[in-house]
């Protein structure tokens, strides 16, 4: 049996007044069925709300740049990923941590998409994510699991729909096509293919 695949979401002190089952259901419950899907193993979603990781909770994400941003964000939460791999016995791999925020890291002046609403290294451990479109948190997991804006695509059935990688300045006119595409799906196998 194949190992499963760990997301903790981590709740940003900006989210005290949403529900973790409200923010379950509309921004993780259909991205746990589609990566279920892709990779034939059992996916986890831990939420942990604001007073429950409180040391994590409250980091300063908003800054002009993203990378910035999430290096700061990989520094703090350092010996606690540490620390819930070796007691919990997570799969390093297969154990990514998602700061989810209110706000957007950056919101530049204009633009249709309003400045950066996540930032993630490809194949890497953690990200930051906003609530301000339902494919944020679902794009930087992406590409924590291999996926790349260069493999996504518009799906086309009676409307335009953004699959999960694509962003750019016509994403507001689109649809949501709530999946990654078939290359960035092959993307994903590839990626957890050298997992056990």
């Amino acid at each position: 049996m194949k190992k499963s695949i760990t997301i903790i979401v981590v709740l940003h002190n900006d989210l005290q007044e949403y529900s973790k089952n409200d923010l379950y259901t509309d921004y993780f419950s259909w991205l746990k069925t589609e990566l279920e899907s892709i990779s034939e193993r059992d996916v986890r979603i831990v939420m942990h709300a604001h007073h429950e990781v409180p040391q994590l909770s409250g980091y300063n994400y908003r800054n002009e740049d993203g990378s910035a941003a999430l290096q700061g964000w990989i520094n703090l939460i350092q010996d606690w990923y540490t620390k819930i791999l070796k007691y919990e016995e997570h799969e390093p791999g297969l154990t990514k941590v998602l700061l989810l925020t209110r706000n957007n890291i950056y919101t530049k002046a204009g633009g249709l998409l309003g400045g950066i609403g996540g930032y993630g290294l490809i194949k890497g451990h953690c990200a930051i994510a906003a609530i301000t479109s339902k494919q944020i948190p679902a794009h930087e997991i992406g590409h924590m699991l291999g996926a790349t804006h260069e493999d996504s695509e518009v799906i086309y059935n009676g409307w335009w729909h953004d699959t999960i990688m694509l962003s750019d300045d016509f994403s507001n006119a689109r649809g949501n096509a709530y999946r990654y595409s078939d290359k960035n799906r092959e993307n994903i196998r590839q990626y957890l293919s050298t997992f056990a």
